[in-house]
Order: structure tokens, then sequence, then C-alpha cells
């Protein structure tokens, strides 16, 4: 899927989205679930790609699994949003929503691994590549749809819950790489992705137009300092008599 075929609404005004004009090879968004890159213990039911079910013992956290996305978030795209439902909490409602990078293992709620980011519904917690979590938001279960955002420009990210901005999670991140995943641990659990090819619960659309207007700015801020610069600089340069 070329990057900007199917570009999600609220990208259409990035800063960004030339490079797709000008690289040799288009950037590609996620829009799926990756069968091939998914434990043993979630499956992915639907052909879409983007119901995911577990079925594994549920007895411990060895039990835990998780799936990532087909591709990795281009940064190039300055923001990237993604909701998942949760059609059933299962048992536990143990369910953790997030992005790690590749190497991640994948028998590990999101969080618990180096490079790996998660905010889990049975605890309201944060895991920043830790198994000790942080507080940070509600609790969430069958029926809420929870939504996150990374944003490259500052290198920080945020969840929503019901289309409700719970603030920062996680700030300085340090990698490009990230994959769109999410941890089941429990029997029953359910939940199926959007990467905008429904309506989003979150206003991203007048978040993004708020960012992508200030890094515009930024970016003319610094041609025009630019500019200046190279003016006061040939007026510095002493004048040379010409030699006929």
């Amino acid at each position: 899927m070329g990057g900007e075929q199917n570009l999600p609404s609220y990208l259409k005004n990035s800063p960004l989205t030339l490079c797709n004009k000008h690289d040799t090879l288009p950037f590609i968004l996620p829009n799926r679930m990756n069968k091939k890159d998914c434990s043993t213990n979630v499956t992915v039911v639907d052909d879409d790609g983007l119901i995911v079910h577990y079925n594994g013992l549920g007895a411990r956290d060895a039990d835990s699994g998780i799936v990532r996305s087909n591709y990795p978030i281009p940064d190039k795209v300055g923001i990237f949003y993604f909701e998942v439902e949760i059609i059933s909490k299962g048992r536990d409602g143990l369910i953790g929503v997030g992005f790690c990078e590749k190497e991640v293992p994948l028998d590990r709620l999101p969080g618990w691994e180096s490079k790996s980011f998660g905010y889990h519904g049975d605890d309201g917690n944060k895991f920043e590549s830790t198994g000790t979590g942080a507080p940070y938001g509600p609790l969430f279960t069958t029926g809420d749809t929870i939504g996150c955002a990374i944003n490259f420009f500052s290198k920080k990210a945020f969840y929503t819950k019901n289309g409700k901005n719970l603030g920062v999670a996680f700030q300085n991140l340090p990698g490009n790489d990230y994959y769109p995943t999410v941890g089941l641990r429990t029997r029953g659990e359910k939940v199926k992705f959007n990467f905008g090819l429904e309506p989003f619960k979150f206003n991203i659309e007048d978040y993004a137009e708020t960012i992508f207007e200030i890094e515009k700015n930024n970016h003319q801020n610094e041609i025009t300092q630019w500019y200046d610069n190279l003016i006061i600089n040939q007026q510095q340069q002493p004048e040379v008599d010409n030699i006929e």
C-alpha cells in the first residue's frame, strides 16, 4: 500500500507528505496486523487483519502474547494515530495497547521489554521498557476504545480513551521503527484495530492540523533565519576593488 494512495485524512496536510513525491520508495503506513509476526498465544482472526483474540492458556505471564503491525510507522509522517476497540475484556482484561520495535519478544505484554511501550487496561498503568508500571490513566474494558498517538516532532506519545486525550504517556522516545501492537494475556480477550478506514473516536484531525501548522511555521522560521544570516555574511565581507 503506497503512502499517498490511502493516507488517513489527518495526514493530508502534513508538511512531510511531500517526501512521498520525491522519494524513490514512497513510505508505507501500517494498515493491518501481521499474522507472521504474532505470538502463538494470539490469533489474527479476520481476512482484513484487524481483529485479534487470545488463544493461550492464560495461566501465567509467560502465556502472554503480542502481535505487531505489518509495517513500522515511518517517522517522516510526523504524527501517527490508531485505535483499538475492546470487543471483549475476556476473563481478566489483561490487555496492553502500544508500540514496540521489531526485536521485542512476542511473549511479553507491551512495555514489559526494552524498546516497548504500553498502556494496560487491568490497572491503568503505563509501562516503558520495564515490567514495573507507573500510574497513567483509567482502566479500560469491554466496549471501550483506546487510541495511541505518536508525535515524531516532539518524540512524545499519548493515549485516548473513548475520544478523550489522557495526556502525555511517554516522552524522549529513542527510536523510529515502531510497530503498533496489542498484547493479550487471558482467555476470551478480543480487540479490533482501526488505522483510519473507519472514523476515529478521538478528533485527531484538529490535533494534527495544529501540530502541522506549528511545524510549518518552525520550518519557515528556520528558512528565514538562514536567509538573514546569508545576507549578513555577504554584507560583512570586505569590498574588493575591481582590477582592470
